[in-house]
């Protein structure tokens, strides 16, 4: 007896998914966030000196065809957290949550801050991680950008007179529960901001003195970092380390 056979086929995209996928990316593409041009308190922590050198000389981007969905999706977290957290203000009848606070770091560098806890003087940034990421934090703790940017936050908050004793980054599962939300805090230390803010001004007069406008080949000099998820770095190119574009850290070193 022939037994039948079965050959799977892979599900037809509908018409309509491809139309609705461009007009995120467009969104995406022009929303504020993308069009940025300053350097943020969320780049100053970066660990790769090369990267943190590319976006200060604003060299031009290759590696620019990642999937931005979850970039969006953190976006509208933190607009639905801030609304929640304005809610309390209106509950309580009295301001407890500085919400999305523009604070300045030193002149010619500011942020936005996610949150300040007034009854606890702590600086409270969101992030919004997927599974793994969750798992290492969990672990490790946050990565350094991540640790250097809340207490940038919290020198902001100080040069505008409020006082400032913690600094948290609250981890929120991109997906699953939110029972899966993990708060990392360490006592505010104005050491760490610094420290960051003094790496970035070596690495900016490294990269004037290497000359990489006209050589970009200077930028090879600058180390890289094997903590910095290079597939994600807007700078990535395998193939010969031109200078202008980096192959990776395993591949410079």
């Amino acid at each position: 007896m022939q037994l039948a056979t079965f050959t799977r086929t892979e599900p037809v995209d509908h018409p309509l998914a491809e139309q609705l996928r461009q007009v995120v990316r467009d969104a995406d593409r022009f929303a504020p966030r993308s069009l940025q041009m300053a350097l943020g308190p969320s780049e100053i922590g970066q660990p790769c000196a090369r990267r943190l050198a590319y976006r200060l000389m604003d060299e031009r981007r290759v590696n620019t065809g990642s999937d931005p969905w979850a970039a969006i999706v953190g976006t509208a977290v933190h607009a639905w957290l801030a609304a929640a957290f304005e809610a309390v203000n209106d509950r309580l009848g009295r301001i407890r949550y500085l919400v999305e606070k523009r604070v300045e770091i030193r002149p010619g560098l500011t942020g936005s801050c996610d949150l300040y806890d007034a009854d606890t003087a702590t600086v409270i940034d969101h992030k919004v991680v997927g599974p793994t990421s969750m798992k290492e934090y969990r672990r490790s703790g946050p990565p350094p950008a991540y640790r250097v940017q809340a207490h940038l936050y919290g020198v902001g908050y100080t040069r505008l007179g409020v006082p400032v004793r913690e600094v948290a980054v609250a981890f929120y599962p991109r997906s699953g529960l939110l029972s899966g939300l993990h708060v990392w805090s360490e006592p505010f230390d104005p050491a760490v901001a610094e420290q960051a803010l003094q790496r970035h001004d070596q690495v900016l007069e490294a990269a004037c003195a290497l000359d990489v406008d006209r050589h970009p080949e200077g930028y090879r000099k600058l180390p890289t970092d094997p903590s910095h998820a290079c597939n994600y770095c807007p700078w990535f190119k395998p193939g010969p380390d031109t200078g202008a574009t980096c192959p990776g850290h395993m591949a410079t070193n």
